[in-house]
């Protein structure tokens, strides 16, 4: 089934190449499609594309390719001059320093465009920024007096991020689920979150709404003791 992934984004590369063709500066596949750590029927691919030009045109290209197939691709885009210029959002700096640190592959590259040096320090500066967003996203969806499906997918990503952020600030480079979670509890010494339990369990309508409150309000008073300078 994993080749399942790796057929579709062959695919997908070559279908945007041929449509894009001189407008296409860029394609980088990140997170678990890219990392050999997808989740059958969960996960979805995440695209990071460059364009010469940002038009009209091609974004309708863009998603008509990405919705003709069965596993959802998520694509984030930026024109030739904002991708040079780091105007880019803070995802997109981590895996841009993963790829200049020669820990991820970036699928197709124009030899021209000028790739930004992305340093740890800065990763961690925009990391920061956001990870008080996510801990009040976190935050706001304990105080829901009901939790629908998607808001307890919701609170999985939100747990995923927040650990995510909080692995970055502290020197750590995960790239996926399984690292981040693992290396979160191996770090602090913090109780595992299973995820593939919880993906298992929210396939079959059996998450417990108790247990997704009761871990994201230790994991929110935990993240509040660190020292985050």
């Amino acid at each position: 089934m994993k080749n399942k992934y790796s057929n579709i984004i062959e695919s997908y590369i070559g279908l945007i190449k041929k449509e894009l063709k001189d407008n296409l500066e860029m394609i980088y596949i990140i997170g678990s499609s890219a990392t050999n750590d997808v989740v059958i029927n969960w996960s979805d691919i995440d695209a990071i594309i460059v364009l010469k030009e940002y038009n009209y045109k091609d974004i309708e290209i863009i998603k008509k390719i990405s919705n003709s197939f069965e596993i959802k691709i998520g694509n984030t885009l930026y024109s030739k001059k904002e991708f040079e210029n780091k105007l880019i959002d803070s995802k997109t700096y981590y895996y841009i320093y993963l790829y200049n640190n020669n820990i991820l592959d970036i699928s197709y590259l124009n030899p021209e465009l000028v790739i930004p040096k992305i340093s740890f320090e800065e990763c961690r500066e925009v990391t920061k920024i956001i990870l008080f967003n996510d801990l009040h996203n976190l935050k706001r969806l304990l105080t829901y007096k009901q939790l629908s499906k998607e808001q307890l997918k919701s609170m999985f990503k939100k747990i995923y991020v927040v650990m995510k952020s909080i692995l970055i600030l502290n020197g750590k480079k995960p790239k996926n689920y399984m690292e981040t979670f693992r290396l979160f509890s191996e770090e602090f010494e913090y109780k595992y979150f299973d995820y593939l339990k919880f993906i298992n369990d929210y396939r079959e309508n059996n998450t417990s709404i108790e247990y997704m409150k009761e871990y994201s309000y230790n994991l929110i008073m935990f993240v509040s003791n660190l020292d985050l300078n």
